[in-house]
């Protein structure tokens, strides 16, 4: 029985241990894919580059630095296009976001950024 239990314990506390370590994904961490950052830039180019240069979205991820990725995604589509926001389909703001932590230097990796899926869960980190 008390093998039995600190068996239980071992387990439950490597469980634990994943899903804090789930909950420590970064931008650094390849949380978008090349795919979406191509696409995210004809989105920036043709909807978002005459009103905003990178150095505004360096400073927009100053700001949510330490925050879910899923928040700044719901600020650009509760507030973008300005005039017109959330006049772009959900995967063209994801791509979006996507190119933006890409031009902010941050790795694509084999994940793709969805906001249903994890997005909550991955910080944004300032560039």
């Amino acid at each position: 029985m008390k093998n039995s239990l600190k068996i239980i314990l071992a387990l439950t506390g490597l469980a634990l241990s994943q899903i804090g370590m789930a909950q420590d994904k970064t931008v650094n961490d390849g949380v978008f894919t090349a795919a979406q950052v191509d696409a995210g830039k004809l989105v920036y180019d043709n909807s978002c580059s005459a009103c905003h240069d990178m150095r505004f979205y360096r400073d927009i991820l100053k700001s949510y630095n330490n925050q879910p990725v899923l928040w700044l995604w719901e600020a650009v589509l509760g507030t973008m296009p300005a005039d017109n926001p959330g006049s772009l389909m959900l995967d063209e703001y994801t791509d979006v976001i996507a190119y933006i932590l890409s031009e902010n230097g941050f790795p694509a990796g084999d994940e793709k950024l969805d906001p249903d899926k994890g997005m909550d869960s991955i910080k944004v980190l300032s560039p």
